[in-house]
């Protein structure tokens, strides 16, 4: 890491973060200083991260693809899979390895990067995937050095499980690709609940315009986006002042249009040796600007890096102040103080037990998801197996059937996985939505679902036969079956012999008569193997509900038992640190004057010293902006050109 300058931006914001350490650390607050001392852990690493992210269907894949010379690196057209990311970074030679959780730790199992979509992709086999947290990527791109690239799960907010994994990946990112499509829709409004959250983690944000090069009003579209972010962020500040800090600079960043298709086809002109025309498509993809903001970014990772700890230390600071100013009381002259802070304390314990009342409340509620579970799942099944229902009545002859047969059992298993998607992704809605509202209601913050058993239960019982008898002998009924098949062979050999006298009665009649005959008989077998099949599908249809039911049934009651006992643990802790701060209070308002006066003064003197470091913070933070938006507007050395 390079030495920062005494007197820049980012050797003041590590004596700040000393001084709030110290400051944590004399007020008896090691654990506060301990949440400092983590966020800066990561400051000696030498590798910048950049996390990119977006709504699915927005470019991100085919855009870093295009970044590190592969365009066929990464799944494009198909999102991330739940729980996992993708990270790219330099390394000698093209390799992929994939991380799976165990239960008792990561295993790394090397992979060829051809099957990178088999366990990284929502289209890939849900049984390579399961489990993957992450699949790393190496390739020797000059671009990479010093930088690692981070593909995300989509952040569409109803996805549950995507959403949280990539915000969980800002916590150890240093900077935010953000993109939209200039061929979709502008940005939405979970888009931008996402950005909110990432701008208390991540200062140095970029908005990437993907697929501009076919879109005729992609300036117009920028600008709306552009318009809506304004008018949420104005909205969002209004409605609570104190987040202006970190939800101006979204105002600030830069925006990029790219074409990831014009960058693609500038390496094809310039594999020609066409290189006037290749200069001329790369210079109109965008791509030269956006790499100079990643060079950037590694280059000046100390200043993108340096919000985290800002955020981390202001919020040190704020909870020392509630401290402080519980001592400031308890040592005040004026019994008053001392009983007005009392008197916020018990109410706040008040409102607290009546959010243990509603918390009783809402669990009782949450036990009905489980309920719910079963109707999803009988809808979506009875959905795919209407299809196959109308197919078998079109069936008309065996061998239609027995080609029909040939291919169901394949059929079904897909069209199954299929909807086992469908299915989970309308009951994580269904679990996210409820159990939101549920820690919502507790003064919680959103709900983080992990879809550990996502992946689909074991269909292999699934066996669709036709009628086992069908093709075995059977009896002849003589009423049933040869009576009118007779009866009807003697009216058409009359026809017969009328027209060719009566040797036609005798060779027309017992020809149409078996003719009849073993076309009923075809015609019941037929009608039979439909019969048998469509009862089989329903058998069969009934036992793979049954088996997604309980499995989800299982994964609903883990999200539901996870979210009551973190709701608990925060209500449990919440009181704790109450009940102490009561009793600390009444036990220094008790104590001498004299005593009262140097805990009064004590405490005056740690608000004075809050205030100032709250001040610097928060100038530290815009001074940072500054730097941050700088550091892709100069220019910098182009990388060598990928062999």
């Amino acid at each position: 890491m390079t030495t920062p300058e005494q007197a820049g931006p980012v050797a003041r914001l590590l004596r700040y973060a000393n001084e709030v350490h110290g400051l944590a650390g004399r007020c008896g607050r090691q654990d506060l200083a301990e949440v400092l001392a983590a966020s800066a852990a990561r400051w000696k690493d030498e590798c910048t991260d950049i996390v990119v992210a977006g709504a699915q269907k927005r470019g991100k894949s085919r855009l870093l693809n295009t970044l590190v010379g592969h365009p066929d690196l990464l799944p494009v057209d198909a999102d991330v899979a739940t729980n996992c990311f993708l990270s790219l970074r330099r390394g000698p030679r093209l390799t992929a390895v994939v991380h799976r959780n165990t239960g008792t730790g990561l295993v790394e199992t090397p992979i060829t990067v051809k099957s990178i979509p088999d366990y990284a992709s929502m289209r890939g086999d849900a049984g390579k995937r399961r489990d993957v947290v992450s699949v790393d990527i190496t390739l020797d791109n000059p671009l990479l050095d010093g930088l690692r690239l981070l593909d995300t799960p989509g952040v569409d907010s109803l996805t549950v499980g995507h959403r949280q994994v990539t915000v969980a990946m800002l916590q150890r990112a240093d900077a935010l690709l953000f993109t939209l499509s200039a061929q979709d829709q502008p940005v939405l409004r979970h888009e931008l609940e996402f950005l909110a959250e990432a701008a208390e983690r991540v200062q140095a944000i970029v908005f990437v315009l993907t697929k501009v090069e076919d879109s005729t009003n992609w300036r117009s579209l920028q600008e709306e986006n552009q318009a809506r972010l304004r008018t949420f962020v104005t909205e969002a500040i209004a409605a609570d002042p104190g987040r202006a800090a970190t939800l101006s600079p979204l105002l600030r960043a830069p925006w990029i249009p790219v074409s990831s298709k014009l960058a693609e086809a500038a390496a094809a002109k310039r594999r020609e040796g066409r290189a006037e025309r290749a200069d001329a498509l790369r210079a109109r993809s965008g791509m030269d600007v956006l790499e100079r903001h990643l060079r950037g970014f590694a280059e000046g990772r100390e200043s993108a890096r340096g919000a985290t700890v800002v955020s981390a230390a202001l919020s040190v600071l704020n909870a020392l102040a509630t401290g402080a100013q519980d001592d400031v009381a308890a040592g005040s002259d004026d019994a008053g103080d001392v009983t007005a802070r009392l008197a916020e304390l018990d109410a706040e314990l008040a409102a607290l037990g009546e959010l243990v009342a509603r918390r009783r409340a809402g669990a009782v509620a949450n036990t009905f998801l489980g309920r719910e579970v079963g109707g999803i799942v009988a809808a979506r099944v009875a959905e795919i197996r209407q299809p196959y229902e109308n197919a078998i009545a079109t069936l008309k002859k065996q061998e239609q059937i027995d080609r029909y047969m040939a291919e169901l059992p394949e059929s079904v298993q897909r069209s199954l996985e299929a909807a086992w998607s469908q299915i989970v992704f309308d009951v994580e809605k269904l679990a996210r939505t409820t159990l939101d509202a549920f820690a919502r209601d507790l003064g919680l913050g959103p709900v983080e679902l992990s879809a550990d058993r996502s992946g689909m239960p074991n269909l292999s019982q699934v066996q669709v036969k036709g009628d086992q008898a069908a093709d075995a002998p059977v009896d002849v009924d003589m009423v049933r079956d040869v009576l009118p098949s007779i009866s009807m062979a003697a009216s058409f050999g009359g026809l017969a012999a009328a027209m060719l006298g009566p040797i036609g009665f005798l060779l027309v009649a017992p020809a149409i008569g078996a003719s009849i005959f073993l076309g009923r008989r075809s015609l019941e077998k037929v009608q039979r193997n439909q019969a048998a099949i469509r009862g089989a599908l329903r058998d069969q249809f009934s036992v793979v509900a049954r088996e997604m039911t309980l499995d989800l049934e299982r994964m609903v009651a883990t999200w539901r038992v996870g979210v009551e006992q973190a709701a608990d643990d925060s209500l449990t802790r919440r009181r704790k640190e109450l009940e102490s701060r009561r009793a600390e209070l009444k036990s220094a308002s008790a104590r001498s004057a004299a005593d009262r006066q140097k805990s009064r003064q004590s405490g005056q003197d740690r608000i004075s010293a809050i205030n100032t470091l709250t001040r610097r913070g928060h100038a530290l933070r815009e001074e940072l902006a500054t730097a941050v938006a700088a550091l892709g507007a100069a220019p910098a050395a182009a990388p060598a050109p990928v062999s």
